[in-house]
């Protein structure tokens, strides 16, 4: 389904009502192109249930009855075998601090991706991109179906493609490992991470004895769990990070060391302690997008002499969907914070080899035309039990 929304009346900012919604119509054909003057089109993931009336708004996002979150939820819906889905349609200002334009970022190369990535191109420095504004003088933001990939720079020593990649999307708090405090813990009490007992002794903890200190308020005994899990003498600060979590101070956050390590478990038999173990991360992934091509007119007017005399045709602005998989169109995900990335076909599943918690997508245009992303939806699926 598209649906075509005025773009005069579309608040970036996220202020509802979020732009006036015009109509709706089909998905259009591969190549066919349609006139978008003075509108944006959102594009809904294909198999998504979706009802468009007069109460229904675009933004702002966070509201779970927006279209694009109504959208993601149906589109999840769609495929059962999935428990969560992430999704980025591109359309307000917030959106722009989802793109990462720091230098440091591990592309896509021949050497870290599967299936090797065999076209004579190298990665730039920098994400070679289109995205508004996302720091600078001026104001910070953008405007809906505007974010694009640059075509391939082909006249220079070392060619490189055009690139567009997200920020880190830390999967963790979709399936967290937790330890709460929910009352007195006597003396002997024991939490066992990855089958190694944290000892509660009643008294200051002993670095080195894999013991922490169970008198005072909650908040105080999981601020000490905490240290002790961090303590480097200790016997787990080598595969589980414990923080104190900054909204519920008697709740310790785990995370495992490094972000693929799938395999800590957690359990307390003892009274007053409360366990989470599930074990955050994915493996298994399925991607859809929307790409196209946009073409503007020349506008023609006023002219009373040569070929043009006469003649009054405004400027036109119309787009073009692509294949999902046009050949110049690289998809490419990671889970370890790109040192490895692996191509994605559109709507297939891809397993990632080794599970990971630590996300990012990467579009990747080897082409000589740019080509504009109108959003994507990630499906992961959690983790099994460590066997």
């Amino acid at each position: 389904m598209r649906i075509f929304v005025d773009l005069a009346s579309h608040d970036t900012t996220g202020t509802p009502p979020g732009g006036r919604i015009v109509r709706t119509d089909s998905s259009e054909k591969v190549g066919e192109e349609t006139p978008i003057n003075g509108q944006f089109v959102f594009y809904a993931p294909e198999g998504a249930s979706l009802n468009v009336d007069k109460n229904s708004f675009i933004l702002p996002q966070s509201s779970p009855q927006s279209v694009p979150a109504r959208a993601a939820a149906e589109f999840l819906i769609r495929y059962p075998m999935y428990d969560h889905v992430l999704y980025n349609f591109y359309l307000d200002n917030n959106d722009v601090n989802s793109y990462d334009l720091s230098t440091g970022i591990s592309f896509p190369t021949s050497i870290n991706t599967f299936p090797a990535f065999s076209l004579p191109f190298d990665p730039a420095p920098l994400a070679r991109c289109q995205v508004g504004r996302g720091a600078g003088p001026g104001s910070i933001g953008m405007a809906p179906n505007s974010v694009a990939v640059l075509p391939a720079s082909v006249n220079r020593a070392n060619p490189v493609y055009g690139s567009l990649v997200t920020t880190k999307v830390d999967l963790w708090g979709y399936n967290p490992l937790s330890v709460r405090i929910t009352g007195p813990v006597a003396p002997g009490s024991v939490i066992l991470i990855k089958g190694i007992p944290l000892t509660a002794v009643g008294a200051p903890r002993v670095s080195g004895s894999d013991d922490f200190d169970s008198t005072g308020a909650p908040s105080v005994v999981a601020a000490d769990i905490a240290a002790a899990i961090n303590d480097p003498a200790n016997s787990f600060a080598t595969f589980v990070l414990a923080t104190v979590d900054p909204v519920n101070p008697a709740l310790v956050q785990l995370r495992p060391i490094p972000a693929s390590n799938t395999t800590v478990t957690l359990n307390s038999p003892s009274a007053g302690i409360s366990t989470v173990e599930s074990h955050p991360g994915t493996q298994d992934m399925m991607l859809w997008w929307k790409a196209s091509y946009l073409s503007v007119t020349q506008d023609q007017g006023l002219a009373v002499v040569g070929s043009n005399a006469g003649k009054n045709d405004p400027a036109v602005k119309s787009t073009e969907t692509i294949n999902p998989d046009h050949p110049d169109l690289l998809v490419y995900v990671s889970v370890d914070d790109g040192t490895s990335w692996y191509r994605v076909k559109y709507l297939e599943p891809v397993d990632v080899v080794t599970a990971g918690t630590d996300l990012r997508v990467c579009f990747v245009n080897v082409g000589s035309s740019k080509i504009f992303i109108h959003g994507f939806c990630a499906l992961f699926s959690d983790l099994p039990d460590p066997m």
